[in-house]
């Protein structure tokens, strides 16, 4: 089997003990400018090391949790330059809900988890420095994204070399796979930020670099599936589709070595997922992420009111009368309100700063009337009773001032309305996988290569063919999760110079392209594949000042006027 064996485009002249060397020190030279970047990290306006609310949305909780040891972030977002008069550390990416003290706080809508390993690291650097984050930002925060995101995707890319000398490559193949793994991917490109999408990437390298010793090598010892059963959890609590990782990974290693699997690597899937849900409990007083808090909470209780009545006019007394029956202690100062979705109403007692949802609930016989009209619209025009549900606050993107309600959206956070659209734009459009780094076309060539040798498998005596299998249906499942969201999540992930859902694929894609690289052999088809790689070296370095800005297509998009298909 060509694909997976030695490269068979391999000239016997070719200085292969020149080309590791030479790919050492393209990766040091690009550590070495990818340091610059790091030192020179600042906001747009220069008063902060941050980026954007995504970015600031974590540093908050680092710096709440390193001197208050709460995850609330009340007092932060509210810090101002004392020249500029900005809130500097203000992020839109916060839910609001009641803390264990009865208050109303702020936290991160981010997972916990990584954050609180970063505020470890912290610490260990305030201790080591003296310096703190409110004092010398831009000394910490260097430091911080140096040994948290740089060192590890240095790390990365030594094993990559490592395994690429293993498999024997072509010269070309092993530069151009260097040149794209260090220039040619959004991981690089996000290396000056804080984010969920490297450590989850770089996790999901190591997976693949620890499955390989197990299925290629034929290392069974158990720290490789200890080892790899630590990284695809850790990946997964990074990146929610990486749960699909997770599972493949288990199919593989089950078919190789099903003790190995279901003792060593299942186990060491529990540690990082506890880490999690305790993490998230310890924020947020609730095992469910932040995130997931969109919507009314649980069902209290349902009373029956006035025919057509109107719930933001529903007479207080009501309210007061029942709500103690139900245990819920509440005072006189009760105000009702309508929330950012349509139908749900909040209750909100400023006394003892509690919230709870009131919503109309349909009629126990779901007729549709003559014109139409259902459920609760029945209910008014029926002369029925009202039945109104109360319920737990539970949408904690819905605060005063938020950012989250459609009339305060902009740009892509208003989602795309259109779903095939959104899909088009997701793969070849102005966020397009595709279109931004076309050198993934490779990786699909390498998919292609594969397919065309089917009928010469057997996974019982060449198992590496299994982790092709595992990793086109985890891409498959991972991108038609993000293509099938609802309309206020098809929003590209934000305002990002990639597809930034996207990119926790890349080590997996990139042992796709190495199959497809071995196996482009003439000189046309050789210049393509390198000008492919400048198309995907320009789009990750566009935004090489800010990685959170739109990506250089959907500018351009902009800029020749083509708004109507945004």
């Amino acid at each position: 089997m060509t694909s997976l064996n030695r490269d068979p485009n391999i000239a016997e002249s070719e200085p292969q003990h020149i080309v590791p060397w030479l790919c050492r020190l393209i990766l040091i030279l690009t550590a070495v400018i990818q340091l610059s970047r790091i030192v020179q990290v600042q906001s747009t306006t220069g008063e902060v090391p941050f980026f954007s609310a995504n970015d600031r949305s974590r540093w908050c909780t680092i710096a709440a949790l390193a001197v208050t040891g709460s995850y609330e972030i009340d007092d932060l977002i509210e810090i101002r330059d004392p020249n500029t008069r900005r809130r500097t550390w203000y992020t839109i990416d916060m839910v609001r809900h009641r803390g264990t003290d009865g208050k109303q706080h702020y936290y991160s809508s981010k997972p916990p988890l990584l954050p609180t390993l970063y505020t470890a690291v912290y610490i260990a650097i305030r201790a080591v420095t003296g310096a703190t984050l409110m004092s010398d930002p831009f000394l910490v925060v260097p430091i911080l994204l140096v040994i948290v995101n740089l060192i590890p995707l240095v790390a990365w890319w030594w094993l990559m070399l490592r395994w690429w000398e293993r498999q024997r490559l072509s010269a070309w193949s092993t530069i151009v796979l260097c040149l794209f793994m260090a220039w040619g991917t959004y991981l690089t490109t996000f290396v000056s930020s804080l984010n969920n999408h490297l450590p989850a990437a770089l996790s999901v390298g190591l997976s693949l670099w620890c499955i390989d010793r197990i299925v290629s090598v034929g290392d069974h010892r158990w720290r490789w599936f200890v080892l790899c059963g630590l990284a695809t959890s850790f990946a997964a609590a990074n990146e929610l589709p990486a749960l699909s990782w997770v599972a493949a990974v288990a199919g593989i290693l089950i078919f190789v070595d099903a003790r190995r699997t279901i003792v060593g690597y299942v186990p060491a899937l529990l540690p990082v997922a506890a880490a999690f849900f305790v993490t998230n409990y310890a924020a947020h007083d609730r095992w469910i992420p932040a995130y997931a808090h969109r919507d009314v909470g649980a069902k209290l209780f349902e009373f029956v009111a006035e025919p057509g009545v109107n719930i933001e006019q529903l007479p207080i007394a009501t309210l007061t009368e029942l709500l103690p029956q139900h245990g819920i202690e509440f005072s006189n100062e009760i105000t009702i309100s309508a929330a950012r979705r349509p139908g749900i109403y909040e209750v909100w007692d400023a006394s003892n700063e509690l919230r709870l949802a009131l919503r109309r609930l349909p009629a126990p016989s779901r007729s549709v009337t003559g014109n139409g009209s259902t459920d609760a619209e029945a209910d008014v025009e029926m002369d029925q009773p009202t039945r109104i549900g109360v319920y737990e606050w539970g949408d904690w993107y819905d605060y005063p001032g938020s950012y989250w309600t459609s009339e305060r959206k902009q740009g892509v956070d208003k989602g795309e309305p259109n779903q095939l659209k959104y899909a088009l734009h997701a793969l070849i459009g102005h966020h397009g996988i595709f279109s931004l780094t076309p050198f993934w076309l490779v990786a699909l060539w390498g998919v292609v290569v594969v397919w065309r040798e089917r009928l010469s498998w057997q996974p019982w005596r060449d198992q590496r063919l299994l982790i092709v299998a595992a990793i086109v249906v985890t891409s498959l499942v991972s991108i038609g999760f993000y293509l099938a969201r609802p309309l206020e999540d098809r929003n590209y992930g934000g305002v990002a110079s990639g597809f930034r859902w996207a990119f926790w694929l890349v080590p997996l894609w990139l042992l796709l392209a190495m199959i497809g690289l071995r196996n482009i052999r003439s000189f046309a088809a050789r210049r393509s594949v390198e000008c492919l790689l400048l198309i995907s070296a320009f789009s990750a370095c566009f935004a090489w000042s800010n990685p959170w800005v739109s990506p250089w297509l959907m500018q351009l998009w902009k800029q020749l006027g083509w708004t109507a298909s945004l």
